[in-house]
């Protein structure tokens, strides 16, 4: 089972569009204590209902200093912070998020990343969901907070027509 961390963004999304279980066959999921923190401010009962899939890994103390000078940087939110720095140390198989400024961190430190659109594409890949609810995933996605442009939803789209023609 893959390890992945993942900030709030692809939890937030999938989540909207009533896909969260898609995260979790995707493998062991751990967030940094303050994309919790944020979950629960997004979704009050976030704290009750959270999928025990979903495991809190708080920060060091060093590490917290770190995520706090990302923080300051004016690049990342705080979860994001967090999220980067726990990926860090746990070296993650996937980081998932959906922000850019935090992908481009991301893979700059070496992290395979990928986000809500990618979730869902590869479920499609490995046949846990078929042509049809691949294709109302994304419409579902595209339907959230997420912003997706024309371009990358057609890109996706195109994605799953190779995924399919394939099998």
């Amino acid at each position: 089972m893959k390890l992945i961390v993942c900030d709030t963004g692809p939890i937030l999304h999938l989540k909207e569009a009533n896909l969260l279980e898609l995260l979790q066959k995707a493998g062991k999921v751990c967030i940094p204590k303050m994309v919790d923190t944020e979950l629960k401010k997004l979704y009050p009962l976030w704290g009750k209902h959270r999928p025990e899939w979903i495991l809190i890994d708080p920060l060091l103390p060093n590490e917290t200093t770190q995520a706090e000078s990302l923080f300051l940087s004016g690049l990342l939110g705080f979860g994001e912070a967090e999220a980067i720095i726990l990926a860090k140390r746990l070296k993650p198989k996937w980081f998932l998020t959906d922000d850019t400024e935090t992908r481009i961190l991301a893979n700059s430190l070496g992290m395979e990343v990928h986000g809500s659109l990618g979730i869902v594409l590869w479920s499609a890949a490995i046949g846990q969901i078929n042509y049809i609810e691949s294709k109302e995933a994304l419409d579902r996605l595209s339907k959230t907070s997420l912003w997706i442009s024309r371009d990358i939803l057609s890109e996706a789209l195109k994605a799953l027509k190779t995924i399919f023609e394939k099998s």
